[in-house]
């Protein structure tokens, strides 16, 4: 795959992903626009989640990162590298905030067969076996629901 057709998968599936946030009870924060795809500089802002979000009736504020896989790779998902994966508990611990990883699986960024939204401390491995995996499996078309701490 090119990889301007890899970000633009990546775009849409987020676009797809800020859609399932109701704006009656969430708002978006921050949204990071991946200026590393434009420029070969590293920035230091891309190394957050693709979203923080807050959940409006509480004031709890928490992470996303959206990844799109339109298939397996030697039988297990892989969602990021070791270096990224580090990046992103680096944050969520300097940050104190609850931080989940969005996978959207096989069909298309825009509207995904299958969607897996799983807490980072169980993401623990760049690639997840699908033991691992499908116990955070929800409808890929029902909007997000924040309680007690857990983004479903």
């Amino acid at each position: 795959m090119k990889e301007d057709e890899s970000v633009e998968k990546g775009n849409d599936f987020e676009k797809y992903v800020v859609n399932l946030f109701d704006d009656k009870y969430f708002s978006i924060v921050q949204w990071s626009t991946d200026i590393t795809r434009k420029h070969d500089r590293f920035v230091e802002s891309d190394v957050g989640p693709d979203l923080i979000v807050r959940y409006l009736p509480k004031d709890e504020v928490f992470c996303v990162e959206c990844k799109f896989r339109s298939g397996l790779f030697e039988g297990k998902l892989q969602w990021s590298d070791p270096q990224q994966l580090k990046r992103y508990q680096d944050f969520a611990r300097e940050k104190r905030l609850p931080f989940f990883v969005v996978i959207g699986f096989g069909g298309g960024s825009a509207c995904p067969e299958r969607m897996f939204c799983i807490r980072l401390g169980e993401a623990k491995y760049p690639a997840l076996f699908p033991g691992v995996f499908n116990k955070f499996e929800r409808n890929p078309c029902k909007p997000f629901f924040w309680k007690n701490g857990v983004l479903k």
